[in-house]
């Protein structure tokens, strides 16, 4: 039986509530570390929009992880 997939903007969201909240990150810390405003963060967040590329490197980057630790592929459908 094959893992269940998820919509990518899901899969990205809990990942980075997830990830955040491990390293005790706030969500305002972690948007200027990313160059992004709360707002557009928080909508990352709320599944309301999915970033460029660009944009989840940059979360990766703030966070200390890996892209795959954000969307991993065989996660997302």
């Amino acid at each position: 039986m094959a893992p269940q997939k998820w919509p990518v903007e899901y899969v990205l969201a809990m990942n980075l509530k997830r990830i955040r909240k491990d390293k005790r990150i706030t969500e305002e810390n972690l948007s200027r570390w990313a160059g992004l405003t709360v707002r557009a963060y928080r909508d990352i967040e709320e599944e309301r929009y999915v970033p460029k590329l660009v944009v989840i490197v940059r979360l990766a980057r703030a966070l200390g992880c890996k892209l795959d630790d954000l969307i991993p592929l065989d996660e997302v459908e």
